[in-house]
């Protein structure tokens, strides 16, 4: 038996690499149960591909807490003995994971692309040295793993419906030595780059524009969708943006990002670097060889002046939102 921690998104929604997950679990384990630590989950849509599900609920203040986390694990697990326990990895999961490993003394390997039995051994694929090579290791087949979600695999829908839900809420008490002071939204000026769901990237096609206002209108784009803006190292030695803002191998990679918008980036194997996390990529250049357009799923290929407030237009009209209450509705409507 396999668990799979399912990652949430603010603890109401399961995250799309949830799927992915599950996936890989049934590559080690025919019996997977996805277990589901929420705040405030009614329905499972769409469904999960395993053979249980078990939500456990927390209140919202316990939820961000991940001592909370692993008190409800260790009260579900209540004498199981499973093969493995994947995550998907984030901040508030690779806490989870590392305290649990700690608790239940059992080995962790962190942020893996990939796992598999081989001749009754656990065997696990990492990157090392940036990417530029793969280790192969063996593990203890009672590991805790996280997983890289950008290896990922995308998985159809085609779970069963059937799959029995067992709910809970379970009486864990808080930790006394942490507690939840508040939950408040950042703007896209004082979110981070590696927390965002949305970035939107700048390099040398912005500095050599005749800019004019058209700045103000990069950050309208990144008002509407909550995304901070970072750059390329050009960006970065052209002070179109700040030091701690570039985007690479030398700079930041982009962990959570979903969709990253690149506007004036050429894509250098540096830059490429930065963004290899971000599930999908709208790049704007008026050059039709940038090798940016090759790692994008959507590339406009023009003047950025003139692609940014068609962009927007397009934004407002399919969302009905001119603000970014709705940041999940406007990352769709890109």
């Amino acid at each position: 038996m396999t668990v799979c921690y399912v990652p949430l998104l603010d603890g109401k929604q399961i995250k799309p690499s949830a799927h992915g997950l599950l996936k890989q679990a049934k590559r080690l384990n025919n019996r997977v149960i996805a277990l589901i630590v929420h705040c405030g989950i009614d329905e499972i849509h769409p469904p999960l591909d395993c053979d249980e599900i078990h939500l456990i609920e927390l209140s919202e203040e316990m939820w961000p807490i991940a001592a909370n986390h692993m008190r409800a694990f260790e009260k579900f697990q209540n004498g199981r003995k499973e093969e493995a326990v994947l995550f998907s990895a984030s901040p508030l999961a690779n806490e989870i994971a590392a305290g649990l490993a700690f608790k239940l003394d059992r080995p962790i390997v962190n942020k893996v692309m990939d796992a598999f039995y081989n001749d009754q051994h656990l065997s696990i694929k990492k990157e090392v040295y940036g990417g530029k090579a793969c280790l192969y290791e063996d593990s203890a087949l009672g590991s805790i793993i996280t997983y890289d979600p950008a290896f990922l695999p995308y998985a159809n829908n085609n779970a069963n419906k059937d799959v029995p839900v067992f709910r809970s809420t379970m009486d864990v008490e808080p930790n006394t030595s942490i507690r939840f002071i508040e939950s408040k939204k950042l703007s896209w000026e004082d979110i981070g780059l590696t927390e965002a769901n949305c970035v939107i990237g700048v390099g040398r096609g912005v500095h050599n524009a005749d800019i004019g206002n058209q700045l103000e209108q990069i950050e309208e784009l990144a008002k509407i969708l909550n995304a901070p803006i970072g750059g390329s190292k050009v960006a970065d030695e052209l002070k179109l943006i700040p030091r701690e803002k570039r985007i690479g191998s030398s700079g930041v990679s982009l962990e959570e990002a979903d969709i990253y918008i690149s506007i004036g980036i050429s894509g250098s194997s540096q830059h490429l670097e930065g963004i290899k996390n971000v599930k999908h990529i709208l790049a704007i250049n008026n050059d039709a060889a940038a090798p940016i357009f090759k790692r994008s799923d959507l590339g406009i290929i023009g003047d950025f002046k003139e692609a940014i407030p068609l962009l927007i237009d397009i934004i407002k009209n399919k969302s009905g939102v001119n603000n970014s209450e709705n940041t999940s509705h406007l990352k769709a409507s890109v």
